[in-house]
C-alpha cells in the first residue's frame, strides 16, 4: 500500500464531517415537531436518521477498535437533542480520525472479523470499514435531503467533489 491511502481515508473522514455539518445546518430552521415528525425514510424522522448515522459510526469505531459496542439497536438513541447530536456525530469523527492516525499502511489491509447485528460473523478489510462508514452517512444524508425537499427546504450541497477544493494533498 501507499501513504496515499492514508490520507485518501483521512479525507474521507473529513468530508464525513463536513457533510454532517451541512445536514445539521440544513435541519436547523426547521422547528421541533417538523425534525421529529415520520418522513418515511428508514429511520423515520430527520432526528431518528441523524441518530442512526451517530450509532452506527460509533458501532463500527467499537469494532476496528476491539472495544464493546455502546449500542445494541441500530435504532438507538445516541443524543436526545440536536446540539448533543451535531457534537456526539463530531465526537465520533474525532474518534475515527484518532485510530487512523495510529494505523500505519500495511494495517489498513488486515481483515476485520467481527458479528454483524444479527450475530454473523464477517470480515472486511479496515480500508472497506472506513468506505462503508463513509458511504453509509452518505446513503443516509440523501435521504434526508429528499425528505428537506419535501418539507420545501432547499437541500443541502452534499457531493464529495464540492468538499475537495483546497483539500487535495496529492504527493
Amino acid at each position: 500500500m501507499h501513504a496515499v491511502l492514508g490520507r485518501h481515508l483521512e479525507r474521507l473522514l473529513d468530508y464525513h464531517q463536513w457533510a454532517h455539518e451541512r445536514i445539521l445546518e440544513a435541519v436547523a430552521p426547521l422547528d421541533e415537531a417538523a425534525y421529529r415528525a415520520p418522513r418515511g425514510l428508514f429511520f423515520g424522522s430527520l432526528h431518528g436518521t441523524l441518530n442512526h448515522i451517530a450509532v452506527v459510526d460509533r458501532i463500527w469505531l467499537a469494532r476496528v477498535e476491539g472495544q464493546p459496542w455502546q449500542f445494541e439497536r441500530l435504532d438507538s438513541e445516541a443524543a436526545p437533542d440536536r446540539e448533543a447530536l451535531a457534537s456526539f456525530l463530531a465526537d465520533g469523527v474525532a474518534g475515527w480520525r484518532l485510530w487512523l492516525s495510529r494505523q500505519d499502511e500495511a494495517d489498513l489491509g488486515k481483515l476485520l472479523e467481527y458479528r454483524n447485528m444479527a450475530g454473523q460473523e464477517q470480515r472486511q478489510s479496515l480500508v472497506d470499514v472506513v468506505q462503508h462508514l463513509v458511504n453509509h452517512g452518505t446513503h443516509h444524508r440523501g435521504q434526508m435531503s429528499a425528505a428537506l425537499t419535501a418539507l420545501g427546504q432547499p437541500a443541502p450541497i452534499l457531493d464529495y467533489i464540492y468538499f475537495l477544493p483546497g483539500r487535495l494533498d496529492i504527493r
